[in-house]
């Protein structure tokens, strides 16, 4: 081994600690730099090989518990967090920042710091500059290279073949046969192989993203290597928990003819002992997560039921008490079918697993006895102002970015820790989230007004065969989302139990005042009654009803009610004495006498008498039987909401929302600012918000309710700095947006060459020009030659300038040619290779006499041939 000296005027000695970090520094910089190494496993460091090189630089002992365990961050026995585990005996330096500063590198002195090293090719390196490349470069390796190339990577095709294919098939080892039968079991092999290595990806990326330890790889055959297993397994813990014997486990498993994914929190219960049976279902003490993929499995004495349970938690832990049941594991559950169904690509089922995982370790950690360090509530703080306008030259990524702004936003992620994850994925989720209601995107322009933003009066027509247009108030694109981020968050315990959260609010009156029966009926049996069964139990098209009144509400509750709506029972003129949730479609009671239209109804709290007169802005209940109370304010009702659920229902789980939701305005410039928000300019000030110490509501002109803006909505906008300056926006807007400049970002285009002409240097060329003719905020930006990264032709180069760069210049300078082909360089080319070609005005031949006027000298065309040759680009730079 080479003997690696330091020096600074002279040999200097490292204690133990600095000599291990600078070691391992030592080696990683060698692997990217040298070696440019580009995955996590070739920069996985043996060691051993860091105790030796850590020998060669001190001249105290090295021992090798101590870069196992002290300097081993996920090490239980961890004095230092200078290494983290990948799997076995294979470290890799922590980067700088990974532990926010705590004990990731070794403190040097001033003298150590401008120190040498000698690396294994005899380059010498400061240990300073080391230190800035773990902090810097490295750090953007981890970030950008671990397992985030493409989610197409792990390509689940292969498992889900192999186990459809081979799962429990006999197996020879094909060395010991020859023909046909060898070619077979070579198939197998080659198949169960590929197999399990795809599912070894899935779990190794998912240990390196949540921190876990991936304790072995999957094997393919049973235990007497003649049959091929029906499921493959791959089993992750907590190093810091290792003990523990229950773990998160990623299993692909063919049951009965089709294959499923699923991943379990699980117990070793061939080890277990009775306390770790207890310790375990610490998984009942959280409730189910309310979503159809996530179920209990249950193993009685008597071995595995085929049936999920769908028992409440509680239910289970009585039965495992009782000794019924012996083990529960809680699991997801993916199948084959819904991949097709949905047609899921490979990135989109990595992501539902991802997600899946996330949610189970909640779980995990809760029986392992791990507190979560989690991404920092919504609801508590953000890392991102309320109001952002991303400005910039066209052509810079500003709509490319609302995409990745919303998304951290919305999870509350930096910016820097999407960007490194791959587009696609990001996009996905926005897509998800935009599905959802938590994003909404619109487009400002001329005709753009308060009526579509806010609120406005609309001509609806009654029915499809009516000319009557009567008026409707309709809320606009902001206001709906301002509704959604008010919505309560509303979860049950119940299994197949769930809620909407777009809720409108209805008066109900449940029988006639003097009828106490109907109404002990409905809060008994949790439904809502209503009557006209002369009407029938059908009601069509053809039904005749007695006047309109009648006919708006049987319509409303039918039409217009639906599941996770809020109804109040009516009480007298200002109060209600029940609050409920919609949670059925309208039903015909034939068991009843009368009042035989009903819905089911989830009852938050029966027999009380809240005053809602001050919330309905001083307005009376009226006796119509149903009707959406649309003035009443929704804040107070969900604040009652809340109130009687924590006392009231056990089964339901009600909260705030705690979501963050993004409106995106693309071309906000674009539009008359005053005219759209009006009111609105004042009520988006995050100090002027709802539950802000100067918050500030305000009564919309036609709806009459009083209206804020809650603290977890979130504006993006974006503006072309070449459509309009900054400096002539709105000075109320701009006070109230921070605004975030988006230049032309030209490392983007490192690397890109078509038929020797270099892109980077190309538009850099152009845009400096820009910059001196005109100015910075119409310089070109790098998403026109974005396209050129994955085709290449000098044909795709040419429809970019003819279609898009020359138009642009040509609106920038207003047709002057002089200057666009000062721009392209076209004044210093041979005229075969001008996109703008200049020829002299002949005077003589096209006017009579001599004019006594200023005619210009020359005329310019473009030249459409020089789009095809690459000299013509080259000359712009060259």
């Amino acid at each position: 081994m080479e003997i690696v000296k330091l020096k600074v005027g002279g040999e200097l000695n490292l204690n133990v600690n600095q000599a291990v970090w600078v070691a391992a520094a030592m080696m990683t910089y060698e692997r990217i730099k040298q070696n440019r190494a580009t995955t996590i496993d070739e920069i996985a460091l043996v060691q051993a090989d860091i105790q030796k090189r850590a020998q060669t630089l001190t001249s105290n002992n090295v021992e090798n518990a101590r870069i196992s365990q002290h300097f081993n961050a996920d090490h239980p026995k961890k004095i230092h967090n200078y290494l983290r585990r990948i799997n076995g005996n294979q470290r890799r330096i922590s980067y700088i920042g990974e532990f926010k500063g705590v004990k990731e590198y070794p403190q040097f002195q001033n003298n150590q710091i401008q120190s040498y090293v000698t690396l294994a090719n005899g380059r010498e390196i400061v240990i300073d500059e080391m230190i800035n490349f773990i902090g810097n470069e490295y750090r953007l390796f981890i970030k950008n290279k671990s397992f985030t190339d493409s989610d197409s990577e792990i390509d689940f095709s292969k498992i889900i073949t192999h186990l459809h294919t081979y799962a429990n098939q006999r197996y020879k080892n094909p060395i010991s046969i020859q023909g046909e039968e060898e070619a077979i079991y070579l198939a197998i092999r080659e198949s169960g192989g590929a197999a399990a290595e795809e599912l070894h990806k899935l779990a190794a990326r998912l240990s390196f993203k949540y921190g876990m330890e991936n304790q072995r790889k999957s094997k393919w055959l049973t235990g007497g290597n003649d049959v091929v297993r029906r499921y493959l397994w791959n089993q992750l813990k907590d190093a810091e928990y290792n003990h523990v014997l229950t773990s998160i486990s990623i299993i692909a498993e063919k049951v009965d003819d089709c294959v499923q994914f699923r991943i379990v929190v699980d117990l070793d219960e061939k080890k277990a002992k009775q306390a770790d049976f207890d310790q375990h279902h610490k998984i009942l003490t959280k409730p189910l997560i309310q979503d159809s993929a996530y179920c209990y499995y249950i193993k009685p004495d008597n071995g595995w039921v085929d049936e999920v349970s769908n028992e409440l938690p509680e239910e289970v832990q009585k039965k495992v008490r009782d000794g019924e049941y012996k083990k529960v594991q809680l699991a997801y559950v993916l199948t084959d079918e819904q991949i097709q169904q949905q047609a899921l690509t490979n990135a989109q089922i990595y992501k539902k697993l991802e997600v899946a995982f996330g949610n189970l370790l909640d779980h995990y950690n809760l029986v392992v006895g791990k507190v979560k360090h989690t991404k920092t509530d919504v609801g508590e703080t953000s890392m991102y102002e309320k109001n952002i306008v991303l400005y910039g030259p066209p052509g810079t990524g500003k709509t490319y970015h609302t995409v990745i702004y919303a998304v951290a936003i919305i999870e509350n992620v930096s910016i820097e820790e999407l960007v490194s994850e791959s587009y696609e994925e990001v996009l996905a989720r926005y897509m998800a989230y935009k599905k959802a209601g938590q994003i909404a995107f619109t487009t400002f322009h001329q005709s753009f007004g308060y009526e579509e933003f806010m609120e406005g009066i609309k001509p609806v027509l009654d029915d499809e065969e009516s000319d009557q247009v009567r008026y409707k108030i309709e809320p606009g694109i902001f206001k709906q989302l301002c509704e959604q981020a008010q919505q309560l968050e509303i979860s049950s315990m119940i299994p197949n139990k769930s809620f909407q959260t777009d809720a409108r609010i209805w008066k109900v009156s449940l029988g006639r005042r003097e009828d106490v029966q109907t109404k002990r009926d409905c809060f008994e049996n949790n439904y809502i009654r209503i009557g006209w069964d002369d009407l029938g139990a059908n009601i069509t098209d053809e039904t005749e009803f007695p006047n309109s009144s009648v006919k708006k509400i049987v319509s409303d509750f039918y039409d217009e009610m639906s599941i996770g709506d809020i109804v109040l029972s009516l009480g007298d003129q200002k109060h209600i004495d029940a609050i409920g949730f919609i949670t059925g479609e309208p039903e015909w009671l034939e068991q009843v006498d009368y009042y035989k239209r009903s819905r089911k109804v989830e009852w938050i709290a029966k027999d009380i008498w809240e005053d809602v007169y001050k919330f309905n802005q001083q307005t009376n209940l009226t006796l119509a039987t149903v009707y959406e109370l649309k003035k009443i304010n929704r804040e107070e009702i969900n604040k009652l909401i809340l109130r009687y659920a924590k006392t009231e229902h056990d089964d339901l789980a009600i909260e705030e929302n705690k979501k963050n939701y993004v409106f995106i305005i693309d071309e906000i410039n674009r539009g008359n600012i005053s005219k759209i928000l009006g009111e609105l300019i004042t009520l988006i000030e995050p100090t002027k918000r709802l539950g802000a110490p100067e918050q500030m509501k305000v009564q919309l002109p036609y709806s009459k309710v009083e209206f804020g803006v809650p603290q977890n909505v979130y504006i993006i906008g974006t503006m072309n700095t070449a459509d309009r300056s900054i400096a002539l926006m709105d000075t109320a807007l701009r006070r109230r947006f921070r605004f975030i400049e988006m230049m032309p970002n030209l490392q983007v285009l490192e690397g890109i060459h078509v038929e020797g002409i270099d892109i980077q240097k190309m538009v850099d060329t152009i845009n400096r020009r820009i910059e001196v003719l005109y100015d910075r905020e119409h310089t070109i930006g790098h998403a026109y030659f974005l396209g050129l990264k994955k085709e290449p032709t000098l044909a795709n180069l040419a429809g970019i300038f003819e279609n898009a760069i020359i138009p642009l210049l040509q609106e920038y300078f207003y047709e002057d040619y002089s200057k666009i082909q000062l721009i392209l360089g076209d004044n210093a080319k041979a005229n075969d290779f001008k996109f703008i070609l200049d020829t002299p005005v002949q005077m003589d031949k096209i006017f009579k006499a001599s004019p006594d006027v200023d005619l210009p000298e020359s005329k310019y065309c473009i030249q459409r041939a020089a789009f095809q040759d690459q000299q013509s680009y080259i000359g712009i730079y060259e």
